[in-house]
């Protein structure tokens, strides 16, 4: 079948505009009547929003595609931002969960290390696909005591970046920014912090001696994590659904010349939208009855088209054949399938890189890494490197030649930790990792 960018348009647009009215009445009644500080750039991307959906309710569509791509893009770095929180927090998290056995009753463990190190060796062999047992083993070195200098970590890292080497580039690129932002680097980097609140949490976090802590200290930081985990989970939560309804957006700007639009469904969203984007101009967060009546009626929807979506066959040709115009409508499909997928923050238009990752390649991302990391680790304590060396390690890919080296490894982790309430509470997490997954402990 010839691709029909009309065809595809018109369902895409059918299910933009009920989604957008739906997802922008949920979030105007989160919207806060005034920001604090806290909001960090809530203020600023809410604003450009609104402006951008008032032009297109006045009629623009094509002039509003860069705009709306430059929104995009913000809205993806503030979540960036975010994320390097949420996971410069999972290092704090690591660490006083570890300690929670020093300051809090638990149970006696029922099996001693080398119980655990014995089963932690069948549960990584029992499953026959070979993925799913590269997975298990990360999680468990993610969990497990580290006890090795820098420059060891140094020399694992390395190692298993250069199994990249003659893969595509993209992937290097995707586990360097793990790494920075599993080990704090982007969150050190950051050249302007906006959320004022997790930053006093985080230099509080900073000031903590966690040798010397004490019972009422540990409570405080329990207490602290927990009130930035709320934060930061509201701010992926609000970033996700800024970017969903600014894709929506985006979609109806590039959509709306070419699509077929049912005039009744388009009026009961129109109503919603309007609605909701005169009650900001004015300055008024409440939501009369009158807009809440109208959202029984786009009710099914969404649902509808987006099902419709998914069953049709959108086949397009090699963009560069055809008519200019057909390239052109090929790449706005393209845009439109990006869209519309459960990637909220896809990149629209990607460029096609050339080549595969050289060991040239492999060393400068690595030297550039650790020079970021270094001061990192040095400025920080013990237990915080620890859990810094123990996360990114999860991240990598398993460099363990044989099972004899993950025994090793295992068992050298748990016999060379001091800390007695630290390997409880890691053997402790081991053992529920594998209770959840269904393993049953010999």
């Amino acid at each position: 079948m010839a691709y029909n960018w009309k065809r595809q348009a018109s369902v895409a647009y059918g299910c933009a505009q009920a989604r957008l009215a739906l997802n922008f009445f949920l979030f105007y009644e989160e919207m806060p009547e005034t920001y604090e500080e806290e909001n960090g750039s809530q203020k600023e991307l809410d604003g450009l929003f609104m402006e951008l959906l008032g032009r297109f309710l006045s009629g623009e569509s094509e002039e509003l595609l860069e705009a709306a791509g430059e929104l995009r893009k913000q809205v993806q770095q503030e979540m960036l931002q975010v994320m390097a929180y949420s996971d410069g927090l999972q290092i704090y998290e690591y660490v006083l969960n570890r300690m929670e056995r020093r300051f809090q009753k638990c149970l006696p463990l029922e099996t001693d290390e080398t119980g655990v190190a014995a089963n932690l060796m069948r549960y990584i062999a029992a499953p026959k696909d070979a993925a799913v047992q590269n997975q298990r083993i990360q999680m468990i070195v993610g969990q497990l005591p580290v006890r090795f200098t820098k420059q060891k970590y140094f020399g694992m890292v390395h190692d298993a970046l250069t199994s990249y080497i003659g893969s595509d580039p993209a992937g290097l690129e995707d586990m360097m920014y793990l790494l920075r932002s599993g080990s704090m680097v982007s969150l050190a980097g950051m050249k302007q912090k906006s959320y004022k609140k997790l930053d006093r949490i985080f230099a509080e976090f900073q000031k903590l001696s966690f040798k010397e802590m004490d019972k009422s200290a540990y409570e405080n930081a329990r207490s602290q994590a927990e009130e930035a985990g709320n934060m930061v989970t509201a701010l992926i939560s609000y970033c996700t659904n800024l970017q969903e309804m600014v894709n929506d957006l985006y979609i109806l700007c590039l959509t709306r010349e070419s699509a077929v639009r049912d005039a009744g469904e388009e009026k009961k969203a129109a109503k919603i939208i309007k609605g909701l984007w005169q009650l900001y101009c004015q300055g008024n967060r409440e939501i009369p009855e009158e807009l809440e009546d109208c959202l029984p009626n786009l009710e099914g929807i969404q649902e509808a088209y987006y099902e419709k979506y998914q069953q049709t066959d959108f086949s397009r040709k090699d963009g560069r054949d055809g008519t200019e115009e057909e390239r052109e409508d090929t790449r706005r499909g393209e845009m439109v399938d990006r869209l519309m997928s459960s990637s909220t923050f896809a990149v629209l238009e990607t460029g096609k890189t050339s080549g595969s990752v050289s060991r040239e390649d492999v060393e400068a991302a690595a030297d550039l890494f650790f020079s970021e990391l270094g001061p990192v680790l040095s400025s920080c304590q013990k237990p915080v490197a620890r859990a810094i060396m123990a996360t990114t390690l999860s991240y990598l890919p398993v460099c363990f030649n044989s099972p004899e080296e993950i025994r090793d490894y295992i068992q050298g982790s748990l016999s060379c930790c001091t800390d007695q309430f630290e390997k409880e509470a890691c053997m402790e997490l081991l053992v529920q990792i594998m209770e959840s997954d269904g393993y049953g402990l010999l």
